[in-house]
């Protein structure tokens, strides 16, 4: 009966442990660390999907592995980017918005 009592205490200490205190611990990471932005457009955040099987996220959208789904920030990126540039809202070209593209890729 002792060790039962005993069992169940730290099993629930255990558990305590493990929920979050606040929910800034709940928060979602960005996985995405390029930090280049023309004109202010970021990558699109990386962030974990939930989803074991489909466990990243961009927009909305989940990837099986991380590469596919920083490639997909990095080309939302381009497109806002692209979009800017083609609309004159920003002092830079599709060019040098393509070159960002770039970078973003090689830094992830």
């Amino acid at each position: 009966m002792k060790t039962t009592s005993i069992f169940s205490t730290l099993l629930l200490s255990t558990l305590a442990l493990a929920v979050p205190l606040n929910t800034r611990d709940c928060q979602a990471q960005n996985l995405q660390t390029f930090t280049g932005a023309l004109g202010g457009i970021a990558a699109t955040p990386v962030e974990n999907s939930g989803n074991a099987d489909r466990p990243f996220s961009v927009k909305g959208d989940t990837f099986v592995n991380l590469s596919a789904a920083l490639q997909r920030s990095c080309d939302q990126q381009f497109n806002a980017c692209a979009n800017a540039a083609n609309a004159g809202t920003g002092n830079f070209s599709v060019a040098d918005c393509s070159a960002q593209q770039t970078a973003c890729g090689a830094a992830n």
